[in-house]
């Protein structure tokens, strides 16, 4: 289940992905948010849709839905591991 934060952190089946996600005029944005603890620097992720909704499965604007999110965004998970 993909729960979207305040904090615009992306949460899968209750965990954390250490994702975050924005949206913006020309698009949904998927990122790895800047950590200068962990060094770890700010990544935009190459996602397979121009606009997701984080609310609707069909949207009426033909935008991808939250399912689809969901489904591309453990896609992304599974490439990082790699």
């Amino acid at each position: 289940m993909l729960q979207h934060a305040t904090d615009n952190s992306l949460i899968i089946d209750g965990r954390d992905t250490g994702l975050k996600l924005t949206q913006r005029h020309d698009g949904t944005v998927v990122y790895t948010p800047e950590n200068r603890l962990r060094g770890q620097e700010y990544k935009q992720h190459q996602m397979p849709h121009k606009r997701y909704s984080v609310v609707h499965d069909a949207p009426a604007s033909g935008a991808a839905g939250r399912s689809q999110l969901e489904e591309d965004l453990r896609a992304l998970l599974d490439s990082l591991k790699n």
